[in-house]
């Protein structure tokens, strides 16, 4: 049986069309040429066989003689049926390979996925279809108009038979591709799935158009992928708008619970209009910051509360209590989004207007200069350049996320507690940058893996805590602030970290220390449990970083730790609120 060379799609009934091969090897075209030349000798063979056992029969009508010898005509039968059978055979080859190459071109069509048929000019679709189309266009093509097959509106069948005698009218204006961007580019899937529809011309040797191929194509995929991708977009230039614009955004903010307060109360149709025109001013407020979705959630109901179908108080305050509710909820969601990104509490502190840290605090060292109160200084220092303790964490909080997602663990919000005392950032500032030291510390040794965590009988997600106070030294009433930053992961084993002592200095003072001493050298300089050091850890140098930062400013840091339970950092530095340079 001769190899496979050459795969093309055949639509019967079509005449005069070149159909384009898909290539399967280097043979491809030999082969072919190859298969068309059996067929060109078993033509002329029969011929040869036919003219041969015609002159046999026509000897008499000539006047000559007749075979009559046996040995002659037992040759000529035996030739004529050798000839007939190596005929058939070539000819069983060529039916093979054509039947192997039909049965090619079906698998590859259908293993595509697309939907492939052709229409004519009077719009009938031919036998040939794939079965992608069952899927796809919901219906078996054959035999059917394309109106039909395509679900073309009624309202529109006039619109597209117009442009199906335009498709097909020879030496037109338009071309193929001009006159099909009229046609339907998606079909209407019952379960709403985005079926692409493509057209491809076949023309006769003349060149004129004769049928017309359709491609549906599934691209849902692609699609929602796109919507993902925009979504994105749109999340991002919200969030950039909200921080450059943030003034704005809150008195956004404000009218919307403005509208949803006023919309609490009774309101009679014909006094609409302020409460309407409220609504009509958010729907282009909350579309300047890219909040997509309320501002679907405000044009519908805007337009549903104008409804001129609405004639009573009653109807339309039943509309606008679905509006507040839904706007409500809108917003919440809004809400909701950006609470992490520019506080729980940023409604409260009204509009805000950027100053630079260092000038309050110039400003703080010029009343000092100035002979001030200290009481005053202070009081200002604490209302205008101090922040809340736990804003001094955020990143804390988001860095922790992010390892997480890289290391394949789990962590739930961090969770504060404490008075939340108001702190000046800038003499603690280096402190604050070194803490990421720590934050790397619990999310590689401390928070294990999902599967280990709840093989210990713990949620798969670890929890880390922060606690900021305000202690009193009793003996010299000096005040310090205490955080305490811990996690109820793996914890310290202090065998591990006697082993590494004994590495690296065999003979030191640890070999007499309890437990809670020997962990404390988790602080000195090149330590790590760590065999390998990698991107998060292993050099040794980050949790010496921390302690050098609160030595600087005069404070103490231990490290408490049971094993499997958690470990917990006891940092104590001075509370400053007096500036000394």
């Amino acid at each position: 049986m001769s190899e496979i060379g050459e795969t093309s799609i055949e639509l019967p009934g079509v005449s005069g069309v070149a159909s384009r091969p898909m290539i399967a090897g280097q043979d491809a075209r030999s082969e072919a040429t190859r298969q068309v030349d059996i067929i060109h000798i078993s033509l002329v063979g029969m011929t040869a066989i036919v003219l041969v056992l015609l002159f046999a029969v026509a000897l008499p009508v000539f006047h000559m003689s007749p075979v009559t010898h046996k040995a002659a005509f037992g040759i000529m039968v035996f030739a004529s049926m050798a000839g007939i059978g190596y005929l058939y055979y070539m000819n069983y080859r060529v039916h093979q390979h054509v039947s192997n190459q039909a049965r090619l071109t079906e698998v590859l069509v259908n293993s595509l996925g697309q939907g492939f048929l052709s229409f004519n000019a009077e719009g009938l679709c031919g036998r040939v279809y794939s079965q992608a189309c069952l899927d796809l266009l919901e219906t078996v093509p054959s035999s059917k108009n394309i109106k039909e097959v395509l679900h073309i509106p009624e309202a529109e069948h006039a619109d597209f038979k117009d442009w199906m005698e335009i498709l097909f009218m020879p030496n037109h204006a338009l071309g193929f591709d001009d006159v099909v961007k009229f046609l339907p580019q998606f079909f209407p899937h019952s379960q709403g799935r985005r079926i692409s529809l493509v057209y491809r011309p076949i023309r006769g040797k003349d060149e004129s158009l004769t049928n017309v191929v359709v491609i549906a194509t599934d691209q849902t995929e692609e699609f929602e992928a796109q919507k993902l991708a925009q979504h994105q977009q749109s999340y991002a230039e919200m969030i950039c708008r909200i921080f450059k614009e943030r003034n704005q955004f809150l008195a956004t903010i404000t009218h919307l619970r403005k509208f949803i307060e006023v919309a609490e109360q009774p309101t009679r149709r014909t006094d609409s209009a302020p409460l309407l025109r409220l609504l009509h001013t958010l729907k282009a407020a909350v579309k300047h910051f890219h909040l997509e979705e309320l501002g679907e959630i405000v044009h519908k109901h805007e337009a549903a509360l104008r409804d001129e179908s609405i004639t009573t108080d009653h109807d339309f305050q039943v509309r606008l209590d679905v509006a507040r509710k839904e706007i409500e909820a809108g917003l919440q969601g809004v809400l909701d989004q950006v609470h992490d990104l520019i506080g729980q509490d940023y409604e409260g502190r009204g509009n805000m207007h950027e100053v630079e840290e260092s000038a309050l605090y110039d400003f703080a060292r010029e009343m000092r200069g100035r002979n001030a109160d200290p009481v005053l200084v202070r009081h200002f220092l604490s209302k205008i350049a101090a922040i809340p303790a736990n804003e001094c964490f955020r990143q804390f909080d988001r860095e922790l996320h992010d390892l997480g997602e890289i290391m394949g663990k789990q962590v739930k919000p961090v969770r504060y507690t404490g008075s939340n005392p108001r702190v000046l950032t800038q003499p603690i500032h280096e402190f604050l940058f070194s803490l990421t030291h720590i934050c790397r510390n619990i999310m590689d040794h401390g928070i294990e893996p999902p599967v280990t965590r709840l093989a210990r009988g713990k949620d798969p997600a670890g929890q880390i805590s922060i606690h900021c106070d305000i202690v009193l030294d009793g003996a010299t009433q000096k005040e310090w602030l205490q955080i305490i930053i811990s996690d109820d992961g793996n914890g310290i084993d202090p065998l591990r970290v006697r082993a590494k002592l004994a590495t690296i200095d065999p003979q030191g003072a640890w070999r007499h220390e309890d437990d809670q001493a020997v962990i404390q050298y988790i602080f000195s300089w090149g330590f790590s449990t760590r065999e390998n050091v990698t991107d998060l850890s292993g050099h040794g140098v980050g949790m010496e970083a921390v302690e050098r930062e609160v030595k600087i400013l005069g404070g103490t840091i231990k490290v408490y730790s049971e094993l499997y339970r958690g470990t917990r950092f006891d940092i104590r530095i001075p509370y400053i609120f007096d500036l000394t340079s």
